[in-house]
């Protein structure tokens, strides 16, 4: 990866973008919904733990697609399959209408404050799109919801590739009509943009909002390095 000092946001024209907690506020609404599941079933639970365990375990699945050791889903398809046995584990008696309700609000996920006006600036320069192993239906809709716009979503449901295989990131990058190096991932996760380096693109690391699996490691090695994504976009010239 180069180094800071050789890298120039003028020979960018794409950024792609992570937005399970990097941009959208995935954790608050899921607690809070699974902590009133929890109420109106009377059962005790610690609403964040169940999340994160859920949120584990999603992307456990998603590396057992990749060593092709589970057929391909979809992230709704994954939420939901493993609210079963996240339940059985917290006791929780949920019924499969209350789960259905539960997956689906990964589909009304909130926005950091900071994104809509960042993602406006930045469009004014560069194609700005999502790259997500989300559902696309989780993208639009969420998006709808946060009340932001973007000028492409890709998610890897769509590709050969889940993140973080580099092959992901490079179609990524194809389907922009960019070669690799023009393209840069914004994320929140060291280990997501570690994996787009490796595959060819610039990094944008922007530090995150609240602790979750992911977003602890090294950032000293990315091309921008950013407190927010107001600062992100003045460091890419917008």
């Amino acid at each position: 990866m180069d180094s800071d000092m050789t890298f120039d946001p003028s020979r960018i024209k794409a950024l792609t973008f992570d937005v399970g907690g990097s941009v959208f506020d995935w954790q608050t609404p899921v607690i809070a919904h699974v902590g009133q599941l929890a109420a109106h079933h009377s059962v005790e639970l610690d609403a964040h733990e169940f999340a994160h365990r859920w949120r584990r375990r999603f992307f456990a699945v998603i590396s057992e697609i990749r060593a092709g050791k589970r057929t391909k889903m979809n992230a709704d398809e994954i939420h939901r399959h493993l609210l079963d046995g996240v339940c059985e584990h917290y006791a929780l008696p949920a019924t499969d209408a209350e789960k259905d309700d539960l997956t689906w609000v990964w589909h009304a996920m909130g926005v950091w404050s900071d994104v809509p006006e960042a993602l406006e600036r930045l469009r004014t320069r560069y194609k700005v799109t999502i790259l997500s192993v989300l559902s696309l239906s989780i993208l639009v809709d969420s998006s709808k919801h946060a009340g932001i716009s973007w000028d492409g979503m890709m998610s890897c449901e769509f590709l050969t590739h889940y993140k973080p295989e580099p092959e992901s990131y490079r179609q990524g990058a194809a389907l922009l009509a960019c070669d690799v190096g023009e393209t840069m991932m914004v994320a929140v996760h060291p280990g997501d943009l570690a994996a787009a380096a490796t595959a060819g693109m610039r990094t944008g690391f922007v530090e995150p909002k609240m602790e979750e699996a992911g977003s602890a490691g090294d950032s000293s090695g990315f091309d921008v390095r950013a407190s927010d994504y107001a600062d992100f976009a003045t460091q890419m010239g917008c």
